[in-house]
């Protein structure tokens, strides 16, 4: 639940890896997100007996789904972040909470404490630069978000940190005892013999039986699924058709060179550089300042022009998707047409444009609204409509027969191994109870014996098979008392069996080095812990729940 994102991981960079991190300036919004109603905002219900408004919650709604792109990229309303724990109504209401909590502890984040995040956490891990204009260029606009909804943001992550260290001060209370009895138990060496059982081994056994096959395709209908698929007619608002218009306003205002020329010296000049890193001369820099400039007036006024042509769509009568078309021959626009795509595809011809932001869209959607609201992307604007649909169906065999082949071996070889991971884990159990080895176990199953040596603290197992997760592993064996067997674990495709053959004590003088620094982190962590549990209980209690269930969340 919630505490799967509140570890201060540098989940941001599942998006902004790509980015050129070289400069950064910061134009701070004073809003402070979702802590409270704003004059003139409607009232929809109650939290902590507090009042909720209508805007508020697209404010965080829209907050909720920037966090999720900002983790995992376009794919934040995919089943996969399902599984990984997020949800983008369960983070609005979350949100909407904790923004009410910290306003009532009277956290009051300053532009400085925002500043700080940011470079810390959009900073390139390689060269430790920073550039907040390609961060916006490359990630966030493509994906239909603006500055100040990120620095809003930003303020809010803040502000959780500082209401988790407020609320998980009980967690700063391990004493340096108990911390040392930890780091000795995540510290010491584990000899471990590990035998594996994969389904690549057991493909050659597997027999192709058409009954079989039909059966585990019919089984399996809804992975097989084609999902529904929509086309789109668009009319698009090209930045650069705006180049010129932007070129006139610039040269017609008298300040502009200075204006320049401060960003410049705000920026300072180590802050401009060149794909190679290297410091840029100033004049080479004004440059870039002023391309960034007028990219940016030429999206605003694309913006203004997309507007005022959906307006213009909308209000025809009657409403019908080939309005687009004709006005668009009005004004002597080009209308595009896209090929049917899935909700998650990339859209062919939109390729600026993110999936998320499209889908987003398409929510809205309905059979009297074939509109979608204007996007923005790196190229510009795009005003679309719904003109085709192809629902969703379930292939016949034949039209997938190579891919459910395919997945047939892989089930049952993977079903064969674990088959005889089992068997085997039985048979070393009672070969130890004989007196016999874990070694001998494996020779008499004439399987392969591997031997690794670890701590519980290292990140990683040397030798160990990529298929194998190395967290898995040391978890199993963390539990095992020296001589001691495991259980058989699945793994993707097949599985394991492990003995621990010699546990080795921590040196004291690696005790007595890292202890101090160990015992911080384990407050932390503490701290952490205390705080979800908090948050679970307060949550349970504000309201909340039934205010999502109220407005259809």
């Amino acid at each position: 639940m919630f505490g799967t994102i509140r570890k201060h991981q540098r989940w941001l960079w599942v998006v902004i890896i790509t980015a050129v991190i070289v400069s950064f300036v910061i134009y701070f919004s004073p809003n402070q997100g979702s802590g409270g109603m704003k004059r003139g905002d409607s009232q929809i219900g109650l939290i902590d007996g507090q009042p909720v408004g209508e805007q508020q919650i697209r404010d965080a709604l829209q907050q909720a789904k920037l966090s999720g792109f900002l983790r995992f990229g376009e794919n934040y309303q995919s089943a996969r972040a399902e599984q990984m724990g997020f949800n983008v109504k369960q983070e609005t209401m979350q949100r909407l909470f904790l923004g009410l909590r910290m306003k009532e502890a009277g956290i009051d984040v300053s532009n400085a404490a925002v500043a700080t995040w940011i470079k810390e956490y959009l900073k390139d891990p390689k060269t430790g630069e920073l550039n907040f204009d390609a961060f916006m260029k490359n990630a966030l606009t493509p994906a239909g978000f603006n500055e100040t909804e990120f620095f809003n943001f930003v303020r809010h992550e803040v502000g959780v940190q500082e209401l988790e260290r407020l609320v998980g001060v009980t967690g700063q209370l391990v004493t340096p005892q108990e911390a040392e009895a930890a780091f000795r138990r995540e510290n010491e060496t584990l000899t471990v013999s590990l035998v594996t059982f994969s389904g690549s081994n057991y493909l050659a056994g597997i027999t192709l039986d058409d009954a079989k096959l039909g059966e585990f395709f019919t089984n399996r209908l809804a992975a097989y699924r084609i999902p529904e698929r929509v086309s789109l007619s668009f009319v698009r608002f090209d930045a650069t058709n705006f180049t010129a218009a932007v070129e006139a306003e610039m040269a017609a205002r008298p300040n502009f060179t200075n204006e320049m020329e401060m960003l410049y010296q705000q920026r300072g000049a180590d802050a401009f550089r060149d794909e190679s890193g290297a410091p840029m001369s100033k004049e080479a820099a004004l440059v870039r300042i002023k391309e960034a400039s007028m990219r940016q007036r030429a999206v605003q006024l694309a913006t203004q022009q997309a507007n005022e042509f959906a307006n213009e769509l909308y209000q025809m009568e009657p409403v019908n998707a080939a309005n687009l078309a004709a006005l668009a021959q009005k004004k002597g626009l080009t209308v595009e047409q896209t090929v049917p795509f899935a909700e998650t595809d990339r859209v062919l011809g939109l390729d600026d444009l993110s999936p998320g932001a499209v889908s987003q869209a398409l929510t809205r959607v309905a059979a009297d609204q074939p509109f979608l609201t204007p996007l923005v992307g790196s190229r510009g604007v795009v005003v679309a409509a719904v003109t085709g649909r192809i629902p969703s169906m379930v292939p016949s065999l034949d039209t997938v027969r190579a891919r459910v082949i395919s997945d047939f071996n892989q089930s049952m070889s993977t079903e064969a191994a674990r088959n005889s991971g089992r068997a085997f884990q039985a048979a070393a159990t009672n070969a130890l109870a004989q007196g016999k080895s874990f070694a001998d176990a494996a020779a008499a199953a004439s399987v392969p014996l591997t031997d690794f040596s670890f701590s519980l603290s290292s990140p990683t197992i040397a030798g160990l098979d990529s298929r194998l997760n190395p967290s898995q592993i040391k978890n199993v064996a963390g539990r095992l008392a020296a001589g001691g067997v495991s259980e058989f674990v699945p793994t993707f495709d097949g599985g394991f069996v492990l003995t621990v053959r010699e546990r080795k004590a921590a040196p004291d003088d690696m005790v007595k080095a890292g202890l101090n620094s160990f015992l911080g982190e384990l407050r932390q962590e503490r701290e952490r812990e205390a705080f979800n549990a908090w948050f679970i209980s307060e949550y349970q209690n504000s309201g909340a729940a039934d205010l999502a269930q109220k407005i259809g969340f």
